[in-house]
């Protein structure tokens, strides 16, 4: 990975809103998560109210993928964190 990437991912962490936030600190701690489970703790728990257009957004955006029936955290974005010391301020 390059540090474009890096710079990619700081100014994608910089525009988040809170919604956005919570999911990545979701799925920082669940990197791979069942569709239907993910929806129903973001939303139950984490009280996001539209969590699959939140998780669109970020796939959209590179920061997660989507598996057979899951999401998970992309790799990209995983190296991203691991370059910074496992440590990112969102």
């Amino acid at each position: 990975m390059s540090s474009n990437d890096d710079r990619y991912f700081n100014e994608i962490l910089r525009k988040l809103s809170n919604d956005e936030r919570k999911v990545i600190k979701y799925f920082i701690t669940y990197r791979s998560v069942g569709e239907l489970l993910a929806v129903r703790e973001l939303r139950g728990l984490y009280k996001i109210k539209d969590p699959t257009k939140v998780i669109a957004k970020l796939i959209d955006l590179g920061v997660l993928s989507r598996g057979i029936g899951c999401y998970n955290i992309s790799e990209k974005f995983l190296k991203y964190i691991k370059r910074r010391g496992g440590k990112i301020e969102i």
